[in-house]
């Protein structure tokens, strides 16, 4: 359970290239979604993302288990991401991850010194510093970065800098089709962004993003290299 909270258009057009626009800050939001787990419900969760003013986004995932033994646990999972808009995009401020269980918590923690151009990473009892390059971001808020690139045109495969607890890697996002995707609020239109990993990884992550609500996630779907899935369904805009 630990491992999978972990990781919680038309095919014609998109095979031809198209010019982005000049990116302009998210649109925040708040809505509620409904977790499943193998495809049975497990709990709800919450997401959301607000200006907090001069230039800062933050960007709030959380869940609760509400049904099963995870329930009987106290699972609960919260994803906070602060977030600087530069003029024409994203890049971190800082990153905590809080994890309670009734047998064990859990907490890391990311943040960015800009003027140092260092990155600080802290999980369980060890810690890493690294170089921080322009745009970097953490996993959570890439979400965030997705929809800004997504409102600005830019379709096809997306490259993001990404901290992890030693250093940053390289993620790939593809914007893989365009879809009507039913959902608890209606059929919406949809653009399907998928992460690009290596063959032998064995992990996939999905996201469906709404055309008509400012790019907001309205699904999200990770699968395990065990065969385990964790899926967020959009049920309310808030």
């Amino acid at each position: 359970m630990r491992n999978v909270l972990r990781g919680l258009f038309a095919a014609g057009a998109l095979a031809l290239p198209l010019l982005a626009g000049a990116a302009s800050p998210p649109k925040p939001f708040s809505a509620d979604y409904e977790v499943r787990r193998n495809d049975q419900h497990i709990g709800t969760g919450q997401v959301s993302l607000q200006r907090l003013g001069d230039g800062v986004y933050e960007l709030v995932t959380r869940s609760q288990a509400t049904e099963g033994l995870a329930a009987l646990a106290g699972i609960e999972r919260e994803e906070r991401s602060r977030l600087r808009w530069t003029g024409d995009g994203l890049e971190l401020v800082s990153y905590q991850m809080q994890q309670k269980a009734a047998w064990k918590n859990r907490e890391e923690r990311l943040s960015v010194d800009r003027a140092a151009g260092q990155a600080s990473s802290h999980w369980k009892d060890q810690s890493a510093s690294y170089a921080a390059p322009a745009g970097l971001l953490d996993p959570h808020g890439t979400t965030a970065a997705i929809m800004v690139a997504l409102a600005a045109g830019e379709r096809g495969s997306m490259d993001f800098p990404v901290a992890g607890r030693r250093g940053v890697e390289t993620q790939t996002y593809r914007v893989a089709a365009a879809v009507r995707l039913r959902t608890a609020i209606g059929t919406e239109r949809a653009l399907r962004v998928e992460r690009q990993r290596g063959a032998d990884n064995g992990r996939v992550t999905k996201l469906w993003f709404a055309r008509n609500h400012g790019w907001l996630p309205l699904r999200i779907k990770q699968y395990e290299s065990d065969g385990e899935t964790l899926d967020l369904r959009i049920t309310a805009i808030r």
